[in-house]
């Protein structure tokens, strides 16, 4: 299995010895008081490879029909199949670049009063809607809304809610027992197809969208502990998973706890425990340099950003995020900047700011005013992803707490424009997929990253912008 670490009381169990976290604070010494903060801060920099393989499915248990070993072992079981061909719902040669996104119940926040979780298709250059569908539930199986939206490598396939949905007729293919949290879609090391199914604290699952979307993998608490908020991400090689852990969700952690990630070697199925990413914290949002060295990831708890060097893979850098409650990050072309969803999570949970910090110097610009409030409905912003065309040069903005997608200007660093939903429900994540007129596909970047060949033009970016210095 993937690891086998467990929280007892307030010492964090490690194969191979105990390493302790904490102690109480009350009656004791100033000379254990520097003890204890020296301990600490060694945990910060802490990493723990432990190799194995997964735990095997139930004594007999064997899949039949859609199920697999691994979606046995992970308690995932489709409810419902459906006949999801028929007339196109949008037309791909009109609309060769879209923004996909799913469309929730915003009941408390939104004028509206979308009640059935939904799907929504916008045009990336002209930014109109041009097709959306919901779906309600039947007596065979009850949809869901579930938090974002994922999307195959060849744009077949949107994950939303519990449902599988053809992104071409917009009709209903799955029900699934378990609604998404999150789902990035990849192409892995050896170049398959792969898209992610994350649920709350897991368990999580990677599925082949070329195989019926069946379950290759399954990630539970029995592979990778104290697993955190399922902000999944994959590096720019398709190698490598990170799964953020929260050592806080768990009640015997301790008081100082630190959270953590787990690094996963998709082909070796081992694991990297990379500890330090806040006191106490609670790790959300992840992006990755273009050229695999470095990794960002979100503190929402204490409101930090921490820098990780995926070589050694120690924490090199650590700063304010500039918002309360950071939730998404993203990179921008030339990766100078890294912009900050201030969603206040944790807290208010009502956040509408975004913050930008300068990766050379590793603080916030002071070139400009900071947090930058995105105004409109936005309201529990989550996600932010990067056009794929550098010459539009835009970040669009998903609102979970709002009525709208949110387009931000990079270049000026102010919003550019709002695009309603249909229904007016709120807004989770979402992704650029490019078609060709017969409806042949590509996922260009999602909430997980850009996909290959952006990050390619986006490393040849950032190596001229090193040399130019």
């Amino acid at each position: 299995m993937i690891g086998n670490s467990k929280p007892v009381g307030r010492r964090l169990f490690l194969a191979g010895g105990t390493l302790t976290l904490a102690a109480a604070c009350t009656g004791v010494s100033q000379k254990e008081y520097d003890a204890l903060k020296a301990e600490l801060e060694a945990a910060r920099s802490q990493t723990l490879v432990q190799t194995g393989q997964l735990l095997p499915a139930a004594a007999g248990t064997k899949p039949t029909g859609w199920a697999t070993t691994e979606s046995i072992r992970g308690g995932f079981q489709l409810l419902a199949a459906y006949d999801s061909s028929g007339p196109d719902a949008w037309s791909a040669r009109d609309h060769p670049m879209v923004y996909v996104t799913s469309e929730g119940a915003s009941k408390l926040f939104s004028p509206g009063s979308n009640t059935a979780p939904g799907v929504m298709i916008i045009d990336a250059y002209t930014k109109a809607v041009v097709a959306s569908a919901r779906f309600e539930g039947s007596d065979e199986a009850k949809t869901q809304h579930g938090h974002g939206v994922g999307i195959s490598p060849d744009g077949k396939w949107l994950y939303a809610g519990n449902m599988i949905i053809n992104a071409r007729t917009l009709r209903l293919d799955k029900v699934m027992n378990r609604p998404i949290h999150h789902s990035v879609g990849f192409k892995d090391w050896q170049g398959r197809d792969r898209v992610t199914w994350t649920t709350n604290r897991g368990p999580n699952f990677i599925l082949d969208p070329n195989d019926d979307s069946r379950v290759v993998m399954a990630i539970t608490g029995d592979n990778v502990p104290m697993m955190g908020h399922n902000y999944i991400t994959v590096d720019p090689t398709g190698k490598f998973l990170y799964q953020n852990l929260r050592p806080g969700y768990y009640g015997d952690a301790g008081e100082y706890a630190f959270a953590g990630v787990a690094k996963i070697n998709l082909e070796t199925r081992e694991a990297t425990y990379i500890w330090g990413l806040g006191h106490n914290g609670n790790p959300i949002g992840t992006s990755h340099t273009s050229d695999g060295k470095y990794t960002y990831v979100n503190d929402g708890e204490n409101s930090r950003v921490f820098k990780i060097d995926n070589e050694t893979n120690k924490i090199v850098g650590e700063v304010s995020a500039g918002v309360a409650g950071p939730y998404g990050n993203r990179l921008n072309w030339d990766e100078t900047e890294l912009w900050i969803v201030g969603k206040g999570e944790g807290s208010h949970n009502r956040g509408g700011v975004l913050a930008v910090i300068d990766t050379k110097e590793f603080r916030q610009f002071r070139t400009f005013n900071q947090p930058i409030a995105l105004g409109g409905s936005a309201a529990s912003i989550d996600h932010a992803i990067l056009h794929p065309d550098p010459a539009v040069n835009e970040l669009w903005v998903s609102n979970m707490g709002g009525w709208e997608t949110i387009v931000l200007d990079l270049n000026t660093k102010k919003v550019k424009g709002y695009i309603a939903t249909p229904h007016g429900g709120d807004t989770h994540s979402g992704g650029f997929v490019r078609y060709k007129a017969d409806w042949t596909g590509e996922l260009l970047t999602d909430m997980g990253g850009p996909q290959r060949p952006m990050y390619a033009m986006m490393r040849d970016k950032a190596a001229a912008v090193v040399a130019s210095r």
